[in-house]
């Protein structure tokens, strides 16, 4: 079964789940009602549920559409939350990094702080430490990866 729900479809559920009224809901989305109500029709004809009870005067969830409505919260949520890692990884910020040293590295008062402050800055980024000598250097150098050893 491929039910084909996009981003926008979620919220603009949750505008009318909130509101409980189409045209306020609308309003804002700064959408028309009338496209708003068809999406909603649309979603629910793909989902096979009516998520909301409607009348002239009133709109209310229905069962269904209050656990449809937790559902798209938690949804919306791990898209914004994947959009910043991915924002943070692009800059630095998440990921993880290998670094290539010497024995007599770790006695360097500036390779240590240098490290130190990384750490405090960057907190999500890895440092993964790999002890090598200067000819074991050379590959990792040329490659730009530095492998376990």
């Amino acid at each position: 079964m491929s039910i084909n729900i996009e981003l926008r479809h979620l919220r603009y559920f949750i505008a009318v789940a909130e509101e409980l009224h189409f045209g306020r809901a609308a309003e804002r989305l700064n959408i028309s009602q009338p496209p708003l109500s068809q999406q909603i029709q649309a979603l629910e004809t793909s989902i096979k549920a009516q998520l909301l009870a409607r009348n002239n005067r009133n709109v209310s969830l229905t069962p269904a559409g209050n656990m449809f409505l937790k559902e798209a919260y938690q949804i919306l949520a791990q898209v914004d939350a994947a959009a910043t890692k991915a924002a943070r990884m692009q800059q630095g910020e998440l990921g993880e990094i290998s670094i290539g040293f010497t024995s007599t590295t770790p006695f360097m008062r500036k390779v240590t702080l240098s490290l130190r402050q990384f750490r405090e800055r960057y907190p999500d980024v890895s440092i993964h430490m790999h002890q090598m000598n200067t000819k074991q250097q050379i590959a990792p150098l040329q490659t730009g990866r530095v492998l376990n050893s």
